[in-house]
């Protein structure tokens, strides 16, 4: 009898504690913040792997494979401009996968890169254009949100605190 109440209170506990990051992953929708005077999007693609290349001139560039082991996650924010103004466009992205079997999602410093996470920034702004490996910061899933800090890579970078939550 002892045992069935322990059991029982088990799957009760761990059914309060909110779903997995596959289950999250599987919504549509999550809020999300964004920086101001702009929009933000969120891209979720099960069953895709993300490959990071270099090209000759040592910047990284990612292409997204069907797999069934990992998902891909594409948040980006652009920055309102005016039409009539020929490239003032700006945007920022950050993309990374996470393993389809994986249950928890914590990683800091150098351990990111086992996300394959990428800064991009797309803009008319020598120098500063392309996708940057992140080295360092943080991405963990608790509580039905998933949350990233991006150090400073680039000058004037809006992306460092971003905020996934899953109802």
């Amino acid at each position: 009898m002892k045992k069935a109440a322990i059991l029982s209170l088990i799957l009760l506990l761990s059914a309060c504690a909110g779903q997995n990051l596959q289950q999250a992953l599987k919504q549509n929708n999550p809020e999300r913040t964004c920086p101001e005077n702009g929009s933000c999007t969120v891209e979720i693609l099960q069953n895709t792997t993300l490959v990071v290349k270099d090209d000759v001139a040592g910047k990284f560039y990612y292409k997204t494979e069907t797999s069934p082991d990992f998902t891909v996650i594409r948040y980006k924010y652009t920055k309102d401009t005016n039409p009539a103004l020929a490239d003032a466009g700006y945007t920022e992205e950050v993309v990374f996968e996470v393993d389809n079997n994986s249950k928890i999602l914590s990683y800091s410093g150098s351990t990111i890169q086992k996300t394959k996470m990428l800064f991009g920034v797309m803009c008319f702004c020598k120098g500063k254009a392309g996708f940057y490996k992140v080295e360092s910061g943080s991405i963990s899933y608790k509580d039905n949100k998933l949350q990233i800090t991006v150090p400073d890579i680039v000058e004037g970078q809006k992306l460092k605190d971003i905020t996934l939550s899953f109802k």
